[in-house]
């Protein structure tokens, strides 16, 4: 077997590292697209989120029974739509991740049967 010049070794490095390189960049270009992709669905998820809040808080108190004041319950159109686009199956992971940021009360309680219909939803 021929033993390789200084020269050839060097060659061989410096494509093995320009390869590296590019995969490692490709890679961050991919995690940044990633990242950005997670950023824009939370904020898509927390605008229903919001949408949903104003909506029970504008909706018909009159027409509406103790019993049904809750969002999959509530007669109220505008409440109903805002519900069926926040738990749209394509929100289960930000939702999880809205879920998890939230404390113990109410809002919790509504974020978790929002995870529960967006899973059962699939």
């Amino acid at each position: 077997m021929q033993q390789m010049t200084e020269e050839e070794w060097e060659e061989i490095k410096r494509s093995i590292f320009e390869k590296v390189r590019r995969r490692l960049a490709e890679d961050e270009e991919y995690i940044r697209l990633i990242e950005q992709g997670h950023t824009e669905r939370f904020n898509r998820v927390l605008a229903q989120w919001l949408e949903l809040e104003r909506a029970m808080q504008e909706r018909d108190h009159h027409n509406c029974a103790p019993s049904q004041c809750t969002p999959w319950q509530c007669p109220d159109k505008r409440v109903r739509e805002a519900w069926e686009k926040l738990t749209d199956p394509i929100n289960v992971l930000p939702l999880e991740n809205l879920y998890y940021q939230l404390q113990d009360g109410p809002q919790l309680e509504l974020a978790r049967e929002a995870l529960k219909v967006c899973r059962d939803r699939r």
